[in-house]
Parts: structure tokens; C-alpha cells; sequence
């Protein structure tokens, strides 16, 4: 009897111990969790710090701040080339507006010079490419600017029924050419709220060429009194892996290559700079681009 107290004393105690172990092994196991995830989404070069006197765990702990410093590392480069290619295509689309706005000038006094209609024919084209060209150095210029860590906007308080109602009537004339009119849905009231105005003009003028470039004839636009707006058109020869990636810069369906697939990737980086959010759905044939712009204290 005695010994089998002992054995049971000693079980218990090993229980005991092994139980604390445990206790500790998971404590520093949800530390680390914890520091793992507030390095990953926070902005800060800190490592994970570990008290524990587990080997095991110590060693878990080492293996992720190494692959920590190389994600760090692979993250610093990315930022540095992709700020570098931000600049030179800055600067190269620059300084191809002037040459280009040039080119047209002279092109356009060739005109009316007295020449052949072949001819005519033939500079007119060349106009229309380079009108191409400019407009496709413009873009990529506006894209480096707008993603620029240093890019900032003045804000006001705006109507945005009355900003979106100019940007339709600027389209008017491509609309028509098109051979689209437009359903439009609007609140009576005015909705209101604080962004730039220049952004939202360029975002409500790109989703309004991206339905022109995609419908099929026909586009609904539709503001809510929740500041939502949607866009949307008939698009059979859309496919939903090409709505997935409209967003992506750089990404051209192919009935749209005098485009540098920057447009939305744009309106998207604007909306958000905006506090809202950008989105498109494909579902029957139907392409629909929507814009929130939540309300904000400011407003």
C-alpha cells in the first residue's frame, strides 16, 4: 500500500508538471501568435520576442523572425522598384506630351494645306493615333501620380448627383455615338459628401468610358440616397474572368487595346483615397461597376 501511494504521489506530481509545461508551451505559442499577426498587418519592423524556456518553441520563434526579415527584405524591394517604375513612367509619359501636342499642331496645319484626299485621309489618321497616344501618355502619367505615397487632395463638400449629371453630360456626344441612352436613376434629394472633386470626376468619367468601351447598347445608372452608384450595361463579349481582373493595372480585354488597361485601376485607388470602394459583378450578361462612398463625420 505504501508504494502504491508513492507511484501515485509521483504520477501526480508528473501530471502536475507536464501539466504546467503544457500550460506554458501554449501560453508562449498564443504570444507568438499574437506578435505574428500585429507585425503582419501593422506597420512596424519589430521581431517576436519569446520568454519561454522551451527549446522548441524558442527555435518556432527564431524560424519566423528570419523569415521575417527575408519577407521585409522582398517587401523593401518591391516598394523601391515599384516606386522607381512609378517615376520613370512619370517622367517618360511627360515628356512624351509636348513632342506629341506638337506633332498634332503640325499635323493639323498640314490639313489645310492643299493635298490629295488620300492624303487627307492619311493625316487624319495619324492624328487620330497620335490623339491615341497622347491620351494613353496622359493616363500613365495621371496613374503614377494618383498612386504616389505624396499624392494628396483638397476636399469639399460636394452634391454628388450634380457631379455625376455634368460627367454624363460630358459623355453625351459618346454616348450617342455609341448609339446608347442611358437610364438614369437618381434620389430627389441631393446626396452629399466630402471628397475631391477632381477624383470623383475622373472616377465617374472612367466607369462611364469603360461602359461605353463594353456595352452592348444599352446603361443604367443608378445613385442611391447611400451614396452607392452603379453602372451598368449589357456585356456578351465580357467573360467573368476578364470582370475579375478589370481592376488589375495594366489589364486590356481584347476589343479594347487602344487602352492601357489604367482606368479603373485609377477610379479604384481615387475611390479608396476617397474612403468608398470600387467593385464589379457579372451575372447574366450583365456588367455592373458599382462606387460606395460611405458618409463620414465630415459630411
Amino acid at each position: 500500500m505504501i508504494w502504491l501511494s508513492v507511484i501515485c504521489v509521483l504520477i501526480f506530481i508528473a501530471s502536475s508538471v507536464l501539466a504546467v509545461k503544457i500550460y506554458l508551451i501554449k501560453k508562449d505559442i498564443a504570444s507568438i501568435d499574437a506578435e505574428f499577426y500585429e507585425i503582419l498587418n501593422g506597420d512596424t519592423n519589430g521581431l517576436i520576442t519569446i520568454d519561454g524556456r522551451d527549446k522548441s518553441v524558442r527555435r518556432l520563434a527564431a524560424n519566423l523572425n528570419l523569415r521575417l526579415k527575408e519577407l521585409r527584405s522582398l517587401r523593401l524591394k518591391y516598394e523601391h522598384g515599384d516606386l522607381e517604375l512609378k517615376n520613370a513612367v512619370a517622367n517618360v509619359s511627360h515628356d512624351l506630351r509636348t513632342p506629341l501636342t506638337a506633332i498634332i499642331g503640325y499635323l493639323e496645319l498640314l490639313e489645310k494645306e492643299k493635298m490629295s484626299a488620300d492624303a487627307k485621309r492619311y493625316t487624319r489618321i495619324i492624328v487620330n493615333r497620335i490623339e491615341t497616344l497622347k491620351q494613353l501618355a496622359e493616363e500613365l502619367f495621371r496613374y503614377s501620380v494618383v498612386t504616389s505615397p505624396d499624392y494628396d487632395s483638397p476636399k469639399e463638400r460636394l452634391c454628388v448627383n450634380a457631379v455625376l449629371e455634368e460627367c454624363i453630360a460630358a459623355h453625351y456626344s459618346s454616348l450617342v455615338k455609341a448609339g446608347i441612352t442611358p437610364q438614369i436613376i437618381m434620389p430627389e434629394i441631393p446626396v452629399y459628401r466630402v471628397v475631391n472633386r477632381v477624383a470623383l470626376t475622373r472616377i465617374f468619367s472612367n466607369l462611364l468610358g469603360n461602359a461605353i468601351k463594353y456595352s452592348d447598347g444599352d446603361l443604367s445608372i443608378t445613385l442611391t440616397k447611400e451614396c452607392e452608384i452603379s453602372f451598368s450595361n449589357t456585356a456578351t463579349k465580357l467573360t467573368e474572368v476578364q470582370v475579375h481582373r478589370l481592376f488589375d493595372r495594366f489589364y486590356t480585354v481584347e476589343n479594347a487595346r487602344e487602352s492601357t488597361g489604367l482606368g479603373l485601376s485609377i477610379s479604384r485607388v481615387l475611390a479608396e483615397k476617397s474612403g468608398g470602394e470600387i467593385s464589379a459583378e457579372y451575372a447574366d450578361k450583365i456588367l455592373t461597376v458599382t462606387v460606395s462612398l460611405p458618409s463620414a463625420e465630415t459630411d
